[in-house]
C-alpha cells in the first residue's frame, strides 16, 4: 500500500506538471485540477508515442517525463495562484475513505486473464524495444498495443514498476467528482475498483465515457470534451461512438468550430500510423483499407481472428461453420440463449429500451443524440463481433441517466457499502475462486500488501529457434517470458495454418513453413507440453 501511495503521488506531480505547461502553452483558462491533469496525460502519451518509434520507453524516457513534470509543478507553485486547488474545499470524510479503498484494493494481486496474456507482455516489449514493425505477426494480440499501455510503459521502471497506474486514474476520477460536485458518480466506484489491480485499458475508457456524457449534458468546453472522446477512442476503438456523440452535439448546439478539426487530425494521425506500423492496417483488428504493407499478418490469421470474433459472440458454443449456416432468426435466438453470457446480451437490449424511453420522455435533444450514438455502436458491433464485454459502456450510460439525480445520502450509503463489499471479496476470495475462472489468480490479503502490491509469478518458459527467429514459449501465460515470446496457443495455430513469424528488416513477417520447419514446430509443441507441469 505504501508503494501504491508513492505511485499515485508521483503520477499526480508528473501529470499535473506537464499539463500545467501545456495549458500555459495553449493559453487555456478556467481549467480545474482534473482538466490540467488530463492535458498532461494526453501530452505524455503524445510524447511517448513519438519516442516509441525510435527508442525504447525505458528509464531515459521516464526520467525525462519526471523532470518535465517537476518543472511544471514548480512553475505552478512559483506562480502562487492556487485557485486551481479550490476543489479541496469540497473534500469530506468519505473522500478519504474512497482513497483508502483505492490504495488497499490496488495492492491486491492482478486477476484478469488479459493481464497475463498481453497487458504485461505489451508493456514489457515497449519498455525493452519500443514499437516493433509488424509485431502482430509474432502475436496478434500485441498488434493492438493500446495507447494506455504506451502510457503505462513510460512509468514502468521507477514510478510504477508494479503496473498499478489505474489506481491513479481512479483517484483522478475521484477528484473530478468532488471538483464538479457530482456525488452520484460514486455509485460506479464499486465496479471500477475491480479494474485497478492491473493496467486494464477498460477503466480509463469507462471513466472517460461518464465524463464525456456529463460534460456534454452540462454544455461545457466542447473542444476539451472532443479531445476526451478522441482520447477514449485511441485507448479502445470500440468507444468510437463517443466522438460521434460529441460531433453530433456540437452541430446541434452550433458550437462546432474549424479548430475542432485540429485534435481530430492529431489523434487520428497518431492512431493510424501506430496501427499501420504494428499491425499493417489502420484499425486493429479489422483488415480494412489494405495498403498491402509487407508486414501485415497473413490472410489465414486475419480470417481466423475474424471467425473467433463471431464465435465469441455466441460464447464459443458453436463453430464458425455452424454460425454461418444460421438464418437471421437463429442468430438472434442463439445470441440470447448461448451460455451464461446470454444474460448480459439480454441486458444490452433492456438498456437500449431504457435509453430509448428516456430519450423520448426527456425534452432535451441531447438524450436523443446519446441514444442515436449508442444505437450506431450497437449495430456496428453486432455486424463485427457482438461480445457482451464490448457493450459494458452501454450499461454504464444507462445507469448514468437513471441515477444522475439520486440524493447525496443514498449515493454515499450505496457506494460505501458496495465498495467495502468489494474489498471483502478481494480480502477473502475463496467464494469467487471456487466459482469463477478469473478467481484462481486472487490471493487474498497478506501483510506484505501494507508495503508493496502482490505479484504472481506463475509461468515458466523455454527457448527455441525456428528459421531465423529465436523465441521463448510458454504453455499459456507469457507474462514473465522475455521478448519475443509466443504462447502454446499461437504455436498450435501457426502449425495448423502452416505459417510462422520470422525476422525481417527490423520487424516481423509471417511466411509459409517448409516441411522440415513444420516438423520442427510439432516437436517444439510436444516438448513444451511435456515440460509444463
Amino acid at each position: 500500500m505504501f508503494i501504491i501511495l508513492k505511485t499515485i503521488i508521483f503520477l499526480i506531480i508528473v501529470n499535473f506538471g506537464i499539463g500545467f505547461i501545456i495549458s500555459k502553452f495553449l493559453k487555456t483558462r478556467e481549467l480545474g485540477f482534473f482538466q490540467v491533469s488530463l492535458y498532461g496525460m494526453m501530452g505524455i502519451i503524445f510524447i511517448e508515442t513519438l519516442c516509441a518509434f525510435f527508442v525504447p520507453l525505458d528509464y531515459r524516457v521516464e526520467i525525462t517525463l519526471l523532470m518535465l513534470g517537476l518543472s511544471g509543478f514548480l512553475w505552478f507553485i512559483k506562480g502562487k495562484d492556487f485557485t486551481i486547488l479550490e476543489f479541496t474545499k469540497n473534500l469530506d470524510f468519505w473522500f478519504w475513505i474512497f482513497v483508502i479503498l483505492i490504495i488497499f484494493l490496488g495492492s491486491s494481486s492482478p486477476y484478469l486473464y488479459d493481464h497475463y496474456i498481453y497487458y504485461v507482455s505489451t508493456i514489457n516489449y515497449l519498455k525493452e524495444i519500443g514499437f516493433v514493425k509488424g509485431i502482430s505477426n509474432l502475436d496478434l494480440l500485441l498488434g493492438q498495443t493500446s495507447f494506455w499501455h504506451i502510457y503505462q510503459s513510460g512509468f514502468s521502471t521507477f514510478i510504477d514498476f508494479n503496473l498499478r497506474i489505474n489506481t491513479y486514474v481512479l483517484f483522478l476520477f475521484l477528484i473530478y467528482i468532488y471538483q464538479n460536485k457530482r456525488p452520484f458518480f460514486l455509485l460506479f466506484f464499486p465496479f471500477f475498483l475491480i479494474f485497478i489491480q492491473q493496467p486494464s485499458p477498460d477503466l480509463p475508457v469507462f471513466i472517460l465515457t461518464l465524463i464525456v456524457l456529463n460534460e456534454i449534458i452540462e454544455r461545457r468546453n466542447n473542444t476539451f470534451v472532443l479531445a476526451l472522446s478522441l482520447f477514449a477512442f485511441c485507448i479502445k476503438p470500440i468507444s468510437f461512438w463517443l466522438p460521434i456523440l460529441v460531433i453530433l452535439e456540437s452541430f446541434h448546439s452550433r458550437s462546432f468550430k474549424l479548430k475542432s478539426l485540429i485534435p481530430i487530425f492529431i489523434f487520428s494521425l497518431m492512431f493510424t500510423i501506430k496501427n499501420i506500423w504494428l499491425f499493417g492496417f489502420p484499425v486493429f483488428p479489422l483488415s480494412l483499407l489494405d495498403l498491402n504493407f509487407a508486414w501485415k499478418p497473413s490472410k489465414e490469421i486475419l480470417t481466423y481472428s475474424s471467425q473467433i470474433g463471431f464465435m465469441k459472440s455466441y460464447d464459443m458454443a458453436y463453430s464458425y461453420q455452424q454460425i454461418s449456416e444460421f438464418n437471421i432468426w437463429e442468430k438472434i435466438y442463439h445470441w440470447f440463449t448461448s451460455g451464461y453470457k446470454s444474460v448480459f446480451n439480454i441486458a444490452i437490449i433492456l438498456c437500449l429500451v431504457v435509453l430509448g424511453v428516456f430519450a423520448v420522455k426527456r425534452k432535451q435533444l441531447i438524450y436523443k443524440i446519446i441514444f442515436v450514438s449508442v444505437i450506431v455502436k450497437f449495430v456496428l458491433l453486432i455486424i463485427i463481433s457482438a461480445q457482451y464485454r464490448f457493450f459494458i459502456d452501454v450499461y454504464l450510460v444507462t445507469i448514468f441517466v437513471l441515477v444522475k439525480d439520486i440524493s447525496y445520502e443514498k449515493t454515499i450509503f450505496t457506494a460505501v457499502f458496495l465498495s467495502v463489499l468489494t474489498a471483502v471479496v478481494f480480502t477473502f476470495p475463496d467464494f469467487v475462486k471456487q466459482r469463477f475462472h478469473f478467481g484462481k489468480w486472487m490471493s487474498g490479503f497478506t501483510s506484505s500488501q501494507l508495503v508493496r502490491p502482490i505479484e504472481l509469478h506463475i509461468e515458466n518458459y523455454k527457448s527455441y529457434q525456428l528459421g531465423n527467429l529465436k523465441f521463448n514459449a510458454t504453455e499459456e501465460l507469457i507474462e514473465q517470458a522475455p521478448f519475443p515470446a509466443i504462447p502454446l496457443y499461437w504455436l498450435k495455430t501457426y502449425e495448423y495454418y502452416n505459417i510462422f513469424p520470422q525476422l525481417d528488416k527490423g520487424g516481423f513477417v509471417q511466411r509459409k513453413m517448409t516441411n522440415e520447419e513444420r516438423l520442427e514446430l510439432k516437436k517444439i509443441i510436444v516438448d513444451l507440453e511435456k515440460s509444463t507441469p
